[in-house]
């Protein structure tokens, strides 16, 4: 039985190209052909209660709005609808993720909740495509990653929650409560 131990970095490099081309319309429909396009594995870590993708300190370090595709170390897509989220840039990134070292490389953990939907494939009408003359022009929402609830309970509410509420400053996961104190105190 025969393994193949080397890594063919041509065909990787192939199937990011292949992931950004996927998502080209959209970054031409946002005005920003030359998007920072970074293909990241959603997992939970250990210690986290929830999901996050991991982005290289180098990477954070770029000062810009990160899209991604959920897909795993060889960039083969996780996500069977294809999603394209973005991480908003937060210069405060530093003290605010929690930053974890592997054979000394340096990650930070952002929270799924914290990405942005930008598009989505499935039928669900969140993004509504329509081809003009081999021009495709989109209509794009951002909603939250995750499901936004009518309101959270107590039980629910994370110390993060709590101390942004007490605090009045928008340092929550979770959009939503930022929002809300953000429009409360504007």
């Amino acid at each position: 039985m025969s393994i193949n131990t080397v890594d063919k970095p041509e065909d990787k490099r192939e199937k990011l190209r292949l992931l950004r081309e996927f998502h080209k319309p959209v970054f031409e429909a946002l005005g920003i052909p030359d998007a920072l396009f970074i293909p990241k594995l959603a997992y939970k870590p250990a210690g986290m209660t929830e999901k996050a993708v991991a982005y290289f300190a180098s990477e954070m370090a770029k000062g810009q709005d990160i899209y991604t595709e959920f897909a795993d170390s060889e960039y083969d897509p996780q996500d069977s609808e294809r999603r394209l989220y973005k991480w908003r840039f937060n210069h405060n990134y530093k003290e605010e993720y929690q930053l974890v070292e592997s054979s000394g490389t340096f990650r930070y953990l952002v929270p799924v909740a914290e990405l942005v939907l930008v598009k989505t494939n499935s039928p669900d009408i969140l993004v509504e495509q329509a081809a003009t003359k081999g021009n495709i022009q989109l209509k794009l929402e951002e909603v939250s990653a995750t499901p936004q609830r009518e309101d959270l309970s107590l039980k629910d509410a994370s110390l993060r929650d709590i101390a942004a509420i007490l605090w009045k400053k928008p340092v929550s996961n979770k959009k939503w409560v930022n929002d809300l104190i953000v429009k409360a105190y504007e």
